[in-house]
């Protein structure tokens, strides 16, 4: 193994919509001797400076045609594993290939990449970086829901993520889906719920028992009362290893009241307790086990939402 991949690493994803891109963004200035990026190699439409860079960073082939190939693109790596086109062995070639270039470039000591696209690849990052650690953050799926369809960088099934660029998951894409032969009549709303149950547990499932891994709700780290003490702790699972390597780090609290890629106000559907039963039981149907499981959805406003006769009106 190339010496480069021994490096220790820290591995931040999920759905997106979790703060991602301020955990990498503070990362780098918390922690020391560390160089912490946000989805590197990836194209944001929103930021052409960012683009630019890349290009000139990772090559132009790799930064347009390449980011439609497993070889080229995490994104789309991840998206083929889940469907099993592509085997375990070729998939760890391709994440050797996607990050030996960036992790050559990092002269500090301890490597921290935020991405989303790397859900399907996550239970493979530890045989490839043996000195790495994942965190995956989750995040009520009512909440979460309502900033993914309003932010202007979530192109998850945007008229530019086109089915046929095979660049997401689709229910059609699991054989034993059982939304599968209904996805052309769900509409985008449901689809986003489907997406947010089938990729937080496939990770969940992949990830069981996984010693270097560790789950934080989203709403522990940003904003519960507890968050300064949960995002400690998070600093401290990021910065020390089995083998005796430790990064000092220094905690600072008010990044945490920071907003950065926020929707801000400019929602396109509305808090959860304004939502109609339709919407409020699609949501559920999809997302109920994990919000059993992560504590979501016990107040009694949306309990009401979840009651009477719903499937005799909306079936």
């Amino acid at each position: 193994m190339d010496d480069v991949f021994n490096k220790h690493c820290v591995f931040i994803t999920s759905t997106g919509r979790t703060g991602t891109r301020f955990l990498a963004k503070s990362m780098s200035k918390m922690v020391e001797d560390c160089y912490a990026v946000y989805e590197p190699a990836n194209v944001f439409i929103k930021d052409l400076k960012k683009w630019g860079r890349d290009i000139k960073r990772f090559g132009f082939y790799q930064m347009t045609v390449g980011q439609f190939l497993p070889s080229k693109s995490m994104c789309k790596l991840s998206t083929h594993r889940r469907r099993g086109k592509i085997s375990d062995e070729k998939a760890k070639e391709y994440i050797k290939g996607l990050r030996k270039q960036i992790l050559q470039e990092t002269k500090e000591s301890l490597y921290v990449e935020s991405s989303n696209h790397l859900h399907g690849v996550i239970d493979l990052l530890e045989e490839v970086f043996p000195n790495s650690k994942v965190v995956f953050i989750i995040r009520d799926p009512r909440t979460w829901i309502r900033s993914a369809l309003s932010s202007p960088v979530y192109l998850l099934y945007s008229k530019g993520d086109l089915a046929f660029l095979e660049m997401s998951m689709r229910a059609y894409h699991f054989k034993d889906d059982p939304y599968a032969n209904k996805w052309t009549q769900m509409g985008k709303f449901e689809k986003f719920a489907w997406y947010y149950n089938k990729l937080n547990t496939l990770v969940l499932k992949s990830m069981k028992d996984k010693k270097n891994f560790k789950l934080y709700r989203y709403e522990d780290l940003f904003t519960s009362k507890n968050k300064e003490e949960n995002f400690k702790e998070l600093l401290e699972f990021s910065t020390k290893f089995d083998d005796g390597f430790i990064r000092n780090y220094d905690f600072q609290p008010s990044l945490l009241n920071k907003k950065i890629n926020s929707s801000a106000d400019n929602y396109k559907i509305p808090h959860w307790k304004e939502w109609d039963k339709k919407m409020a039981n699609t949501l559920q149907k999809h997302c109920e086990d994990l919000m059993e499981k992560f504590g979501y959805g016990k107040e009694p406003e949306w309990l009401e939402k979840l009651s009477g006769s719903y499937k005799e009106e909306f079936a």
